[in-house]
C-alpha cells in the first residue's frame, strides 16, 4: 500500500470509528475494517455487528441504498396504495442494485477459494429496508454450546477477515497482495 492509500484507509477507518449506533455505541472492533472498505467502496452501511462469544450474535454488516431513507419517506407520502407499491418497487430496485454490486465482490472472492458451505459469507434480503452481509451458519450460533458458539464465531470472523482482505486489494488495486484464496 503507498503511503496515500494508508492516509486513504486510516482517515475512512478514523470515520468508522466515530460511528455510533442508537444506543450511542461504536462498531465493534471485530469488523471496523470490513465497514471501513465497504464504506471505501462506496456501500452505505448502516448497522453491523462483529460477533459475540458471551451471546448469540454472529458478525453482520447492514447495507442500503444510498437513496434508502428518502425513498421510505416517499412511500409514506404516496396518496394511494398504487402510488405506494410502485414507490417500493423502485425504493426495492435501488437496494437490489446495491447487493448486485457486492455479490458481483462475492462471486469474485469465492471463485477459486474453497471452503464449507457454512463459512461462505451470503447477503440476507431485507426488501425495501436493505440487505445484511452475513454468513451462511449465522443461526447456528443461536442453537450452538458456548464452547461451539466460540469456534463458529471465530470462523465466521476469519472469513469477514479474509474478504475484508479481498476487497482491500480491489479498492486499492493490490491484488498480489491480497490473502490466499485457499482456506
Amino acid at each position: 500500500m503507498t503511503e496515500d492509500q494508508k492516509h486513504i484507509w486510516e482517515r475512512e477507518k478514523r470515520a468508522v470509528g466515530e460511528l455510533r449506533d442508537g444506543l450511542g455505541k461504536p462498531v465493534d472492533p471485530a469488523i471496523v475494517e470490513t465497514v471501513t472498505v465497504l464504506r471505501l467502496l462506496d456501500f452505505t452501511t448502516h448497522s453491523s455487528c462483529g460477533g459475540h462469544l458471551d451471546r448469540p450474535a454472529s458478525p453482520y454488516v447492514a447495507f442500503r441504498a444510498s437513496s434508502n431513507q428518502a425513498d421510505r419517506r416517499f412511500i409514506e407520502e404516496a396518496e394511494t396504495q398504487d402510488e405506494q407499491r410502485r414507490r417500493k418497487d423502485e425504493a426495492m430496485q435501488h437496494n437490489a442494485a446495491v447487493l448486485d454490486r457486492l455479490l458481483g465482490y462475492l462471486e469474485r472472492f469465492y471463485v477459486d477459494r474453497d471452503v464449507p458451505l457454512q463459512q461462505r459469507l451470503i447477503c440476507q434480503g431485507f426488501g425495501v429496508i436493505g440487505y445484511r452481509l452475513t454468513t451462511q451458519s449465522a443461526d447456528l450460533v443461536h442453537v450452538a454450546t458456548k464452547d461451539e458458539r466460540h469456534d463458529l464465531v471465530d470462523v465466521q470472523r476469519q472469513e469477514f477477515d479474509a474478504f475484508t482482505e479481498f476487497l482491500k486489494a480491489e479498492f486499492f488495486g493490490t491484488k498480489d497482495d491480497a490473502p490466499s484464496r485457499a482456506a
